[in-house]
């Protein structure tokens, strides 16, 4: 009992990427096929050719009207690391990117987040 208790805490202290494709579905990566690793792969390339920059409420007059991340429903704070969609919608860095991870439409106005963009990316 005591070895095997000894195995899961050392187990646990691994640290093994998790994807979460939805929210109720958590693989290891080890367990993705090659397919859904390509996928993922392909998704992390398009998020990190959206704009990013930091909070300045003070630098753009669309930033003053949008005061918090509708994501985590947490005000803007200036220097927060922030990502800009194509329909100019702002969300925090972290929150953005998660969320692009499972869905490519934008969580305010429900637009897809530039298809044009995904599939040229896909083919080159």
């Amino acid at each position: 009992m005591f070895l095997y208790y000894k195995y899961v805490c050392f187990q646990e202290q691994i640290h093994v990427p998790v994807y979460h494709p939805t929210p109720s579905q958590a693989r290891l990566a080890t367990q993705l096929t090659e397919e859904e690793q390509v996928r993922i792969a392909q998704r992390i390339g398009l998020i990190q050719h959206l704009p990013k920059g930091v909070y300045d409420p003070g630098s753009d007059g669309t930033e003053k009207k949008i005061r918090e991340c509708v994501i985590c429903m947490m005000d803007f704070v200036y220097g927060d690391p922030i990502r800009f969609l194509p329909c100019m919608h702002i969300y925090h860095l972290d929150c953005i990117d998660d969320w692009l991870m499972r869905s490519f439409t934008c969580p305010s106005c429900m637009e897809p987040v530039d298809a044009a963009l995904l599939s040229s990316y896909e083919t080159n």
